[in-house]
């Protein structure tokens, strides 16, 4: 079996057995890829602490066409993102876009600008100082842009309501919920960011409700990651 390296984020991981986890990374070379860690569950073991949700690391792996779950040999963490962590909130909510990455990443599909995508924006996320729902906000307008499942946005003034099916509305046109002005700016703003998280704007939560509602209606899909942001924070 060839051994292969890469950089990879820990989307998710789930038990395996009494010693071991599969976990699902997304890798720039691979996409969305799930491996056996072997022994992870062990206290004592090396991968124990790697491979915790949200980690950036480089891994070596044994690629073999004909299995679905790869073997993990080594991970090396390259960031932790303390600052995320340490934040109860921002971790609640900046699991939304990390389960976005799992569900538009294809297995064994070159992914580097989603990969780029999700690590700018927990870099970014990890020392944010404001509304976690205004960045979970920005980072999932990007994500949806770079997987082909970006919001139709409209001139300002043109705008008129929001549809879950296509994006900023105008005059005439079918849609789930009516703009307002601030609205609409705020959805201008998230979707023109491409740099960096803009300044919070007024219909910020406003922005991340519409957005968590078209995510799923374009990708046909329940999120757990919203469950827990409901339960813990309220809709």
């Amino acid at each position: 079996m060839p051994q292969e390296r890469s950089e990879a984020v820990v989307l998710r991981g789930v038990d395996f057995s009494e010693t071991s986890r599969i976990i699902t990374f997304l890798c720039p070379e691979r996409g969305r890829m799930a491996c056996l860690a072997q022994g992870a569950r062990r206290p004592q073991s090396p991968l124990s602490s790697a491979l915790g949700t949200f980690n950036r690391l480089e891994i070596i792996y044994y690629w073999k066409d004909s299995r679905n779950v790869q073997k993990l040999g080594e991970a090396t963490v390259l960031d932790r993102f303390p600052g995320l962590r340490a934040d109860v909130e921002k971790a609640v909510y900046a699991a939304f876009p990390l389960e976005i990455a799992y569900r538009t990443a294809q297995e064994n599909e070159p992914s580097f600008e989603l990969y780029d995508t999700l690590v700018a924006g927990l870099h970014s996320f990890d020392t944010w100082q404001h509304d976690a729902r205004w960045h979970t906000a920005w980072m999932t307008m990007q994500l949806l842009s770079v997987a082909g499942f970006s919001p139709q946005i409209v001139p300002d003034g043109a705008a008129t309501g929001f549809s879950f099916d296509s994006g900023v509305t105008t005059s005439g046109e079918a849609c789930d919920r009516r703009l307002s002005g601030g609205e609409h700016a705020a959805l201008v703003a998230l979707a023109e960011a491409y740099e960096a998280c803009p300044p919070p704007e007024a219909g910020g939560e406003a922005a991340f409700g519409l957005l968590r509602r078209f995510t799923m209606r374009q990708l046909e899909a329940e999120f757990r990651s919203l469950r827990v942001i409901d339960q813990m924070f309220g809709k």
